[in-house]
């Protein structure tokens, strides 16, 4: 936590309204307008108007730069519910408008500029760490204050969110979220860092993930769901990691479908599902790349960053089976990139129709050439086993009508 020099209300309303939610009001002793007690009175009346917490302290051990005891003063933290007119509260104290700060700073909630205004009081803010430490009991305050000093200093610095992050006890989206809570200058303050500190634990896990792979060798296992759309492909996988107690992610058979893999884990990615594959998306190398059970360092080709995949498991889910899928792939030398080279790298092909999910075989054949009527070598799959495909996607209703679209709002 941190508070900066803030501007007075006066310097304020130079630029913008004097008004604000978070409000300190610095006064010395000998000039007070009121004896402490009746200005505390008004103070508690002030929740008339959304007044929720207050606090003050009087500061008689501060120093000046020669290390001089300055005059006794005192702090007050008001924070109300919405702005308010500063001016309209100097008024209700009988104080010198000029004597009140803003605490609201751009990039800073109104709880965070808050919790920075009362912890100043007692000098437990990261700008005045060097300053005489006050105790919280002597702050007069309507809430538990010293217990909200407790709480504040056990949270966590964005240093700690960074060492956690890069120990791997929390996720990147974590580690987001909790600095973002601190408000959004501190945020754009350590986006680098985050990325930096969690692109470096990633590459560390990579390398960690290959080694015990390669320790294991125990092959990843492929497996190639096909159908019509509509028939569970995509469903199945994802059901069955949930039922095997695994993380899983599934990436869009878009043109660059492996882009957010570059901020996964290897937990996060234990099993990689390709949704929706189409022969043109990715290039014949990198899928034989990417499916191969031995290849433990696979990189994934993504539009702006190549990312690690560190699956022990894939599924790719099409609507073609694995040899139309290679037939219809452009620009092939198919004396050179063979169907054998893509059908050896899976170790099962699952075809999903309607009724049922069938495991299958690839059965060399020979068929006629619909235009010659010649013979030519293709590849059949034949079933070795069926089973109720209970995975099929049930029929939902997209279409409306102008009216229903009308009445929009009525019906949610």
């Amino acid at each position: 936590m941190e508070v900066k020099k803030t501007q007075s209300a006066e310097e304020v309303s130079k630029v913008s309204p004097r008004r604000s939610p978070v409000l300190m009001l610095v006064q010395q002793e000998e000039h007070l307008s009121l004896p402490i007690n009746e200005l505390q009175t008004k103070i508690e009346r002030l929740k008339n108007i959304g007044l929720i917490r207050w606090a003050y302290i009087k500061h008689d051990k501060d120093k000046d730069e020669d290390g001089k005891l300055v005059a006794p003063h005192y702090h007050f933290t008001l924070q109300f519910k919405k702005r308010v007119s500063v001016n309209s509260i100097a008024k209700r104290l009988k104080e010198n408008v000029n004597r009140f700060e803003i605490m609201t700073k751009r990039g800073l909630n109104a709880k965070v500029s808050a919790n920075n205004a009362f912890a100043y009081l007692v000098h437990r803010t990261e700008n005045a760490r060097e300053k005489y430490q006050y105790d919280p009991k002597d702050v007069v305050s309507n809430f538990d204050f010293p217990k909200f000093i407790q709480e504040l200093s056990e949270q966590m610095t964005p240093q700690d969110v960074l060492d956690m992050l890069g120990e791997g006890k929390i996720t990147k989206r974590e580690a987001q979220r909790q600095i973002l809570a601190l408000g959004a200058s501190i945020m754009s303050k350590y986006k680098r860092k985050i990325d930096d500190v969690y692109t470096t634990r990633l590459d560390l896990e990579y390398h960690k993930w290959v080694k015990e792979m390669k320790a294991a060798n125990e092959p990843i296992k492929v497996i190639w769901c096909y159908g019509a759309g509509g028939t569970g492909k995509t469903r199945y996988a994802r059901e069955w990691a949930i039922k095997q107690n695994l993380n899983y992610y599934i990436c869009s058979g878009s043109n660059s479908p492996f882009d957010g893999l570059k901020n996964l884990s290897a937990q996060e990615q234990e099993v990689l599902i390709i949704d929706e594959l189409r022969p043109e998306t990715v290039k014949y190398p990198d899928l034989l790349q990417i499916l191969d059970p031995m290849n433990f360092e696979k990189v994934a080709v993504a539009r702006y960053h190549n990312p690690h995949i560190m699956a022990k498991i894939i599924f790719v889910c099409t609507i073609y089976d694995p040899y139309q899928f290679y037939r219809h792939m452009p620009r092939l030398d198919r004396n050179i990139d063979t169907f054998d080279q893509l059908s050896r790298r899976i170790g099962l092909n699952i075809e999903f129709t309607k009724y049922y999910i069938k495991e299958t075989v690839p059965k060399l054949s020979k068929v006629k050439d619909k235009d010659t009527g010649n013979p030519k070598t293709t590849y059949m799959y034949k079933t070795t086993k069926s089973y109720k495909n209970k995975f099929k996607k049930n029929k939902v209703e997209t279409r409306f009508t102008l009216e229903d679209l009308e009445n929009y709002r009525n019906n949610n």
